[in-house]
């Protein structure tokens, strides 16, 4: 896969997560794909159990929404360091930053590991 094939589908994939398109997102999720949120130890395998949770964390924090902030890669991988923000059901807003390792097979996406924290307050 050349740089642009991987870049195109980073694109692809970030602007489908910002859309809150399940459904695009899922389109570029290998059958057998898997997703974890670090510092949780549940795994979600296949495409409606990844399916099932995007659609959670999406009604979950409304207005859910992804600054980029880098974007590295090669033909089987990609990292994107981004900021997440959005606000929780009672008002609260949430500021995060994220990094999204992507494992690519065939184009499709056969892994999401997400890593986030608290983002620090300016000073």
């Amino acid at each position: 896969m050349s740089a642009s094939a991987w870049k195109n589908i980073a694109t692809r994939y970030n602007a489908a997560w910002n859309a809150h398109d399940v459904a695009a997102i899922m389109a570029m999720h290998a059958d057998d794909t898997s997703y974890q949120r670090h510092g949780s130890p549940k795994v979600y395998k296949g495409k409606e159990a990844v399916a099932e949770q995007f659609g959670k964390d999406f009604s979950g924090l409304p207005g859910l929404r992804f600054e980029g902030v880098a974007l590295y890669g090669s033909d089987d991988h990609f990292v994107s360091e981004s900021i997440l923000t959005a606000t929780k059901p009672d008002g609260t807003p949430v500021t995060m930053e994220l990094v999204d390792v992507i494992t690519l097979r065939d184009g499709k996406v056969v892994s999401k590991s997400s890593y986030f924290v608290a983002s620090r307050p300016a000073k």
